[in-house]
């Protein structure tokens, strides 16, 4: 065979491998989202997918490093979806975010549930990471506060670091809170909102403050 067929060899076969390796994540996914992460075994996997632990192995490796894959793609999607944030009004940038989180969140409901508290109890999303999940939040939450400064919208009296902070922590507690099973998803986004509402209000100038009221009022009578 010439260097051109055995390239072409090479290329196919690991096209070939890609695809197999995403047919297993895929199953990989399916099994933690019905199972869990605790139940999830490679001997099932294996079973499932048609091929032996062995391939398992040799493509991913053990449990744990097939479980950091498929948490490496989740923190991917969530990274896009805050990074094409870029609506210049504070409440409707507030609704496209949510609504985005929302919708991807929903896709797969159990499986994202299940990847965050194991993720958690794992230590993979490494909260001090300059580059991970939580910091990329807040950065995005200190740039949007600052944007709304100088847009007229903030007074510009309270620190934007501090209100960025308030930003994060009010997604992140009702992210908690629904990973934990205390709120389904659309209570998820209310209580997001509300939250990024009555930060914004603490600072907000007199005509930006009525428009959040109109909105925190319209969030208290949603069932």
């Amino acid at each position: 065979m010439n260097k051109a067929g055995m390239a072409r060899g090479n290329t196919t076969r690991q096209a070939n491998k890609e695809l197999r390796k995403k047919r297993i994540l895929d199953l990989a996914r399916d099994l933690i989202t019905s199972k869990g992460f605790e139940a999830f075994t490679l001997s099932e996997l294996a079973k499932t997918a048609e091929v032996s632990i062995p391939t398992i192995h040799n493509l991913f490796g053990k449990k744990y490093d097939i479980f950091v894959v498929l948490c490496e793609e989740m923190v991917v999607k969530i990274k896009e979806v805050m990074a094409n944030d870029s609506v210049h009004d504070p409440i409707e940038g507030a609704i496209s975010f949510i609504d985005s989180l929302h919708e991807l969140f929903r896709d797969n409901e159990a499986f994202y549930r299940a990847a965050f508290v194991t993720g958690e109890r794992m230590q993979l999303f490494e909260h001090e990471s300059p580059n991970g999940i939580f910091q990329k939040s807040l950065v995005i939450a200190l740039q949007t506060c600052e944007s709304a400064r100088d847009n007229g919208f903030l007074r510009g009296d309270i620190d934007s670091l501090s209100l960025a902070q308030q930003l994060f922590g009010c997604q992140r507690l009702a992210r908690q809170d629904w990973v934990n099973g205390y709120i389904d998803l659309q209570q998820y986004r209310r209580q997001v909102l509300m939250g990024m509402y009555m930060t914004y209000a603490a600072d907000a100038t007199p005509e930006f403050q009525q428009r959040l009221k109109v909105k925190i009022q319209e969030l208290c009578v949603i069932k």
